[in-house]
Order: structure tokens, then C-alpha cells, then sequence
């Protein structure tokens, strides 16, 4: 797989214009749609739909009471430790709900994919909120077990969401309409079957600690269970020089012992990143990886890059 990771309209415009989004090998193109600013933007058909699942701003922003709560009181905020971002209890109903209308939403249009980002709870020892600790009251489960349990649960339900096939349009009263202009259905009779649109790829952002059980115990994220439900996953290794690699080597080669049979691809960050040293951990990477993304550089630098590096090695599952 080769892809680029976007948040601005201008890039899928440009892409378009240079006949790109469609050429072979094919380019993977994932679009925030859903951003960690509570930025939304309607789903957009032909790519991959991004969405900033916990990670909200606005959200908390608008309403303190959602921010996840840990340690001591902890709120999972920006301008406390550990936080960019604003983090949502995943234990809301509302919120949750709000995100599996998107995905069901994203799914009603012919996306390339959806990917599910931003997933999981903040770090361990969130969330401790009186949502959350009434849910792992009622689950007899100890807080690890239940975390995990409550972020499976939540997958589950937005793979199946965007794995449901677009809903055929109601069909009306007497002749039916043929869109190739021929004379239409008689009334009474059964149409043909239309062909069943092609699975849609679900893919979920890891964050890039493949170590021992760190996924399970940091961020409520059993990977093994998780597996089983999604296409692949990405992994995010960023830098701002990659002026070293040997570091990104050992995260590659980690995930790959971690995943086993499940495709991973590995995200870099692309804006002003010097080229050469960016080549050459993509180079590292794609030594483990099942694919390379480059995030937010503007797409025709991110696409010459992309051709530089060629295209995916032989050991990817992810190739086409």
C-alpha cells in the first residue's frame, strides 16, 4: 500500500486534477473527515474517511463534563501531561452514538475505506469518570478486562456499521425506471439483483508502542480480539528529521511480531521533513510495514516522494 494522509479539500482537488486518484498502482488516500479539533466535514466518496474517534476538542470544549477523568482527578486535557488533545469518556452514550452515525454515514457513500483513529482510552488509569465506573461495577470485570472489553464493543459496532451495504433506494409504485434508458421493469416483477458493493477496508490507528502488553494495559486496546475485526492497521512513527532510524526499525520490526497475519501500515510525517531522511525511513519501515503512508505534506511533493520509493516490497499484503 501507498497512501498520503490529508486533512485539506485542496489536496483531493489537486489529486483529481492530476488523474491520480485513479491511477495503478493504486493510491490510498485517507481524509479526516472527523478531526482531533471536532472539525467535521461531510464523508467523501473514492477515499479512505478518517475519523478522530475520542480525540475532541470541541467536544469538551463545549461541554467539560465529557473529558475522560483519571488518577487523582486527572481530566485528559491539553495543557496537562501527557495530552495533545482533548480526550472524550468513551463511556458516553451520547458521543458514542454520535460516532456511529458518522461511520454510518461515511458507509452510505462509496468510501474507498473508513479508518478509525484517535481509539482506545487516554492512557491507563483513565477513565475513572462516574459513567465508567458505574459500567465496571455492573460488568463484574476488573478495570483492564472491562476498558478493553468497552473498546472492543465499540469496534465491533462501527465495523459492522461500515460494513453494512448501501441501502437500495425505495422502490415506488408501478413502472420502475431503467438507467440505461431501456423500457422499465413492468410493474409486479422482479428486477434483477444489483451486484453488492465491495467490501469497505476498516482500519484502526495504533499508537506506536508495540511492547510486551502495553496496547492492552495504556489504552484499553486488545489487539488480538481486534484483529479479527479490522482489514489492517496504521501505526504512526513520527519525526521531524528522521536524522536516526534505527529506532523506527525496531517499532516496525515490533508491530510485525505483534500483529502476525494482520497487515499494518506505517504513517510518517511528511511536512517539511527533509527528504532524503524521510526516503530513508521509509526505506526502514517498509522492511516490516505491509505499507508506507505520508502524512500532510502537500499531496504532489507527498506523491513524487511516494514514486521515489517505488512501490510496495514483495512480503506486503497490502500491495494493491
Amino acid at each position: 500500500m501507498r497512501g498520503i494522509v490529508t486533512y485539506d479539500r485542496r489536496d483531493l482537488r489537486t489529486l483529481r486534477e492530476m488523474g491520480l486518484l485513479d491511477r495503478r498502482p493504486r493510491l490510498h488516500v485517507f481524509y479526516e473527515i472527523k478531526s482531533v479539533l471536532g472539525r467535521t466535514d461531510p464523508p467523501v466518496p473514492g477515499v479512505h474517511n478518517m475519523i478522530s474517534c475520542f480525540g475532541d476538542n470541541r467536544a469538551v470544549q463545549r461541554d467539560p463534563g465529557l473529558a475522560a477523568v483519571g488518577p487523582g482527578g486527572m481530566r485528559a486535557v491539553r495543557g496537562t501531561p501527557y495530552f495533545d488533545w482533548d480526550w472524550v469518556c468513551p463511556s458516553d452514550e451520547g458521543y458514542r452514538r454520535s460516532l456511529l452515525d458518522l461511520v454510518a454515514r461515511a458507509a452510505a457513500q462509496a468510501v474507498a475505506g473508513i479508518r478509525l483513529d484517535t481509539v482506545g482510552f487516554p492512557r491507563e488509569g483513565f477513565c475513572r469518570c462516574p459513567r465508567c465506573q458505574a459500567a465496571q461495577r455492573a460488568s463484574g470485570l476488573d478495570e483492564e478486562t472491562w476498558r478493553a472489553a468497552t473498546m472492543t464493543a465499540f469496534i465491533r459496532e462501527a465495523v459492522a456499521r461500515a460494513r453494512t451495504p448501501r441501502a437500495a433506494a425505495d422502490a415506488g409504485g408501478g413502472a420502475a425506471p431503467r438507467a440505461d434508458g431501456g423500457n422499465p421493469t413492468p410493474s409486479g416483477s422482479v428486477p434483477p439483483p444489483e451486484p453488492a458493493p465491495a467490501p469497505r477496508p476498516v482500519s484502526v490507528t495504533l499508537y506506536p508502542d508495540p511492547f510486551g502488553d502495553h496496547l492492552f494495559r495504556r489504552f484499553g486496546l486488545d489487539v488480538a480480539q481486534l484483529g479479527r475485526l479490522v482489514d489492517f492497521f496504521v501505526v504512526p512513527i513520527y519525526d521531524l528529521h528522521y536524522s536516526t532510524t534505527y529506532w523506527v526499525e525496531a517499532l516496525a520490526w515490533g508491530f510485525r511480531d505483534l500483529l502476525g497475519d494482520v497487515p499494518f501500515v506505517a504513517e510518517l510525517y511528511a511536512l517539511n521533513v527533509d527528504r532524503k531522511g524521510l526516503l530513508k525511513a521509509a526505506r526502514v519501515a517498509d522492511a516490516y510495514a505491509d505499507g508506507i503512508l505520508l502524512a500532510y505534506e502537500r499531496a504532489p511533493e507527498a506523491v513524487g516522494i511516494l514514486d521515489e520509493l517505488g512501490p510496495p516490497p514483495s512480503h506486503s499484503r497490502l500491495a494493491g
